[in-house]
């Protein structure tokens, strides 16, 4: 008997094994959090399964390796996913691979239970892509909204949490996890699909948190509507080209024919992130006295047992000693390359009250309440266009 025939009796017993435990396949990718497809393509061999995911579902039908294959016994460990956690002494403990380290995350206070539900927001809105019928334009919209949707409800489940470090370390992990997509995507760069993903998502985020708060002094979030905001643009000449794509969240104030731009948040995961290309856009806002301001999570840790998210705006100047502030944060308080900066890093270092001829100002923010220093700054500013 050939290696192939071994392994397609191993399968059929695997869809036999689920019959009998009286289990639709839908079932088992829920109780495991595989994203859909996964179980049929493991029965029918299109996806050789890791022996994790054998013992798992051996596990699952009250099954053994024994009953699978003769002489073969063990436990069932949980599947090797991008993230796994841990509750230890309280708290929850995340491990996932980070370089060359079994790295661990520690969030105080938190359970499994928690941290399952959030990555099932994310596998169920992913599940959508399942349907053949989508197009590219939904596929793009259903990964956006599961990926936002499960940054929120982490953030609502543990609103004392740094939000940078449960997007870099939870949710980045757990988007970058195959199995929390369809087995269709089996193939796909998910790091690479992040990149694109990620940006829409964070812009949704905003819209959001801050949309109805914003909208209740007549200010306006303009996302998605790429007509409304050719429209609003035209005609405005700030000495740069301003393109609808570029612009990631126009503000606006009145209604219809007498709607008009305010200003443009500049949305960022980190200032790695592609930061470059709207400096140019935004110091012409800036001159133009246009509001313009840098949302972003500041990511940045590097690979470590123990990796901690500093961010990479670095240290404060109080006016004393040593300027030993980074171009980044140069970039900002010295040259006002934005109007402001909003960092939902907690480990971000806000620019000091004192800070000697500061031209625009870095806040370290959270999202447990959307009347925050964001949404002041905005109102404050918005005034000047009401007079």
């Amino acid at each position: 008997m050939t290696n192939i025939d071994y392994l397609s009796q191993l399968f059929r017993r695997l869809h036999t094994f689920r019959q009998e435990a009286q289990l639709e396949p839908e079932q088992v990718e829920s109780n495991l959090v595989l994203g859909p497809g996964w179980v049929h393509a493991f029965e029918r061999g299109a996806a050789l399964p890791g022996l994790d995911v054998v013992i798992s579902l051996l596990s699952l039908y009250g099954k053994t390796l024994r009953d699978l294959a003769e002489g073969i016994e063990g436990n069932a460990p949980s599947i090797k996913r991008s993230i796994t956690p841990e509750e230890v002494d309280n708290d929850l403990v995340l491990h996932l691979p980070y370089g060359e380290y079994d790295a661990t995350y520690r969030l105080e206070g938190a359970t499994v239970e928690q941290f399952t539900k959030i990555v099932l927001t994310l596998r169920n809105g992913l599940a959508q892509l399942a349907d053949s019928g989508i197009g590219e334009q939904r596929a793009k919209t259903i990964k956006m909204e599961s990926v936002a949707n499960a940054f929120i409800k982490a953030v609502e489940l543990w609103p004392q949490a740094n939000p940078s470090d449960l997007w870099w370390f939870l949710v980045y992990r757990a988007y970058c996890d195959p199995y929390n997509h369809p087995a269709q995507y089996a193939r796909l760069d998910f790091a690479q699909s992040w990149k694109r993903t990620a940006g829409w998502a964070l812009e949704l985020v905003l819209e959001k948190h801050y949309g109805a708060t914003l909208a209740e002094q007549g200010i306006n979030m303009v996302r998605k509507d790429s007509e409304r905001k050719a429209r609003i643009l035209h005609g405005i000449d700030v000495g740069h080209r301003l393109e609808t794509d570029k612009v990631d969240i126009m503000l606006t104030v009145g209604e219809g024919v007498n709607e008009r731009m305010i200003g443009v948040v500049h949305v960022k995961a980190s200032f790695a992130e592609r930061r470059t290309d709207d400096v140019p856009m935004s110091q012409a806002l800036v001159d133009a006295r246009y509001i313009s301001p840098l949302w972003t999570m500041d990511c940045k840790s590097g690979p470590s047992p123990e990796p901690v998210n500093r961010g990479e705006l670095g240290k404060i100047f109080t006016g004393e000693g040593q300027d030993q502030r980074n171009a980044k944060r140069k970039d900002i308080e010295s040259d006002g390359f934005f109007s402001a900066c909003f960092s939902y890093n907690s480990n971000t270092r806000p620019t000091p009250p004192d800070t000697p001829l500061a031209k625009a100002r870095i806040y370290s923010c959270d999202f447990t309440d959307p009347d925050d220093a964001f949404t002041r700054f905005v109102i404050s500013e918005s005034r000047r266009f009401r007079k």
